[in-house]
């Protein structure tokens, strides 16, 4: 190993840094999303045409061979939303970050105490929470709010008259960046219907498109549920929203390191019911 080590210059160990970087980086962009989906069966081309390379398949390795030469262009079409974010990641503060004398802690009890206060009148609402992808798309059709997390802020947004109660409000740096934003809704299928109207699919529709985490406040039940990763975990008391999104913004900071978020899910798993 020492060979090795030695073989290469500094500026050769500066480089594969930063392409260690670029790669760390693309990966947790696209970590829980459909862009993962498709970068799988892109890899999975690149292998069959590889493996073609090596066997006689001629055929198969001239197909490959075609897709091949337009795979720069390819993948920025794919891409183009994802590569847009991360140009706009660069030098991003974390998510939860303290605003104008807020902790975390208090961001996360501002947000618990007014989505039970909604639910107790059956006012619905969505509130979400940005983590590691950028939300920059859904927030630029939102009305500009850039105001500090409160319990009477939210209330105020949420009420039946305003005229922004029926989109999401959604928490960037630890401040509320916008509200009345429109979130892509998730499309029911005969195998996994979701429960709930127009409001469930856009708060399960933004957690699969994205790693938000979502409180979700339903007019019909008057119950508060928290989403994440396409899932709904319903009927979350104040304490239980506190404790779950505490963990998960913690889980959330050691995950950004460690490339996992396995932890963050399993203890979903035990949560759910």
């Amino acid at each position: 190993m020492s060979e090795i080590v030695g073989l290469l210059g500094p500026w050769a160990i500066v480089d594969i840094l930063i392409i260690s970087a670029i790669i760390y980086q693309i990966m947790s962009l696209i970590r829980g999303t459909k862009a993962a989906q498709v970068l799988t069966g892109i890899l999975v081309i690149l292998g069959t045409f590889l493996f073609s390379s090596v066997v006689p398949l001629t055929t198969v390795n001239w197909v490959m061979g075609k897709f091949y030469s337009s795979f720069l262009v390819i993948i920025v079409i794919l891409f183009q939303d994802e590569l847009r974010n991360a140009l706009s990641r660069i030098g991003k503060k974390p998510i939860v970050s303290a605003s104008e004398g807020q902790t975390p802690s208090r961001i996360i009890e501002e947000v618990a105490k007014s989505a039970i206060s909604l639910a107790s009148k059956n006012t619905g609402a969505l509130i979400v929470f940005e983590r590691n992808i950028l939300l920059s798309r859904f927030i630029a059709v939102g009305t500009t709010i850039d105001g500090v997390v409160s319990k009477e802020l939210l209330m105020s947004i949420f009420q039946t008259t305003s005229p922004i109660h029926d989109g999401a409000v959604i928490i960037q740096n630890g401040k509320i960046a916008a509200a009345g934003c429109f979130l892509p809704l998730a499309k029911s299928d005969g195998h996994s219907a979701i429960p709930g109207g127009t409001r469930h699919r856009a708060a399960v529709g933004i957690s699969l498109e994205t790693d938000a985490l979502v409180i979700l406040v339903s007019e019909e039940k008057g119950t508060v549920s928290l989403v994440a990763d396409g899932h709904i975990y319903p009927k979350q008391t104040t304490e239980q929203i506190k404790v779950k999104l505490s963990q998960l913004m913690r889980i959330d900071s050691k995950a950004s390191h460690e490339s996992n978020l396995k932890t963050v899910f399993e203890r979903l798993g035990r949560w759910r019911g």
